[in-house]
């Protein structure tokens, strides 16, 4: 049985895709060794996490996780059990604004911020997969 949790944040002022390379490079290290996966996107200043695997590891790096200065109002949409990994054999995938397909978040109802009346626990994790799945385009 693993445990997935999603959540949503505020980066900090100055944070971009650049951190976000770093926080992943660090991230599939760690993850690999943990036998965490999930998906990690940036918009408009906005991080959306789905963190999955053993419940005792996503909990102790989901308290690192709401530590790190680099976003703050984290918001807990979610955290539940599932018998498989959604992201199975993603340590962590990123995506930000920039390498997402031209439409796709229009087309999944994006709205900055991923309010909660708009985007549930189900809501999100599906949207982070569908982002994290697109082929990457550059801008």
């Amino acid at each position: 049985m693993y445990e997935q949790l999603v959540y949503v944040s505020r980066a900090s002022p100055g944070v971009g895709p650049r951190d976000c390379h770093d926080i992943i490079r660090t991230a599939h290290n760690r993850n690999r060794l943990l036998g965490l996966t999930g998906g990690l996107l940036l918009l408009d200043g906005f991080f959306v996490q789905v963190l999955e695997g053993d419940r005792r590891r996503v909990r102790q790096r989901f308290e690192v996780i709401a530590r790190d200065p680099r976003h703050a109002a984290i918001q807990l949409r979610g955290q539940r059990h599932s018998d498989r990994l959604q992201f199975a054999g993603e340590w962590m995938a990123l995506r930000h604004r920039d390498e997402l397909p031209p439409g796709l978040l229009e087309q999944l109802g994006y709205r900055p911020g991923l309010p909660s009346v708009a985007f549930d626990a189900d809501r999100l994790v599906a949207f982070v997969q569908t982002c994290c799945t697109a082929p990457l385009t550059t801008a």
